[in-house]
């Protein structure tokens, strides 16, 4: 079973935009693990994995590492964002490894391993596995709000195992759907919850303001390291459960519980909205659909 690294994203690391370089900062998005940024009280739990919602959850895992959180959107595939999908994170602050730097140039294609289903008798172990490749992903990079919007992808499973274990059906979005007004879940697989049991599930938090472009969301759920690409579910009026977007990051992260919400220590989700006609195409291609 994959070591959980320390940290999620690069601090510096090289891209092309419209065939030019251009550095990307990350600018204390994300941090160690030690820091999260957590609003009046820590309302994480960890619940058995075999229950309806939580057991369509998993992690992605590269060279043998984990980078991140995932959930399946259908009988072969799954979500989580670009960063997890591309980068590579340093398993401690004494590597020399460079931390976040992407493993290639993103392409589709690119393979990287999704477990699900944690040994409830062994923490940190998942009893199935399959390889997934990146099918679709966004325009990610982290300079501006705009391309910040474009941190997911979509993997296809060689395995199908939503046969198995289901997968969370997402909210077709609509102009009135950019801002969640309903309770929030999120449920994930944190790095520091490596030797418990079960996967971290938070109730009733909410989306606190949309912006600064269509497709970002501020949530006062709580986040850390390991929890980017699970999935931010939004309770409906008919008390069903249905993905509203993905975790993405936190800004100025602390190691303190915050007394109040405060924008500029805000948890970022990607809306639905960024990814939603990408996963349709996707799904409709596997089902020999037109679309």
């Amino acid at each position: 079973m994959s070591a959980r690294p320390g940290s999620e994203c690069a601090p510096v690391y090289a891209w092309r935009v419209l065939g030019l370089p251009v550095v990307l900062l990350c600018m204390m998005l994300f941090a160690g693990a030690a820091a999260a940024n957590v609003f009046v009280a820590d309302r994480r739990a960890y619940r058995p994995a075999d229950q309806p919602l939580l057991r369509s959850v998993g992690i992605v895992v590269n060279a043998g590492r984990q980078v991140g959180s995932a959930f399946l959107v259908g009988e072969c595939h799954a979500v989580t964002t670009f960063h997890s999908a591309f980068f590579r994170d340093a398993q401690a602050a004494s590597s020399e490894e460079p931390i976040g730097v992407p493993d290639d140039v993103p392409h589709r294609g690119h393979a990287l391993a999704f477990h699900i289903d944690p040994d409830p008798e062994r923490p940190g172990v998942f009893r199935h596995r399959s390889v997934a490749r990146v099918v679709d992903f966004g325009n990610y990079h982290p300079a501006a709000p705009r391309g910040m919007t474009g941190d997911w992808a979509i993997l296809q499973l060689d395995d199908c195992l939503g046969r198995e274990y289901g997968f969370l059906p997402t909210l077709r979005p609509t102009s009135a759907d950019y801002l969640p007004q309903g309770p929030l879940m999120t449920i994930s697989f944190p790095y520091s919850g490596g030797k418990r049991v079960g996967v971290a599930v938070e109730e009733g938090c909410r989306a606190r303001d949309s912006g600064p472009v269509i497709g970002l969301i501020a949530v006062d759920c709580a986040f850390e390291a390991g929890m980017s690409g699970g999935p931010v579910l939004e309770k409906q009026g008919d008390g069903q459960w249905r993905v509203v977007g993905i975790m993405q990051l936190r800004f100025s992260p602390v190691k303190r519980v915050l007394p109040a919400f405060e924008y500029r220590h805000r948890n970022q989700m990607v809306h639905a909205v960024a990814f939603f006609r990408a996963l349709e195409r996707v799904l409709a291609q596997r089902a020999g659909r037109p679309h």
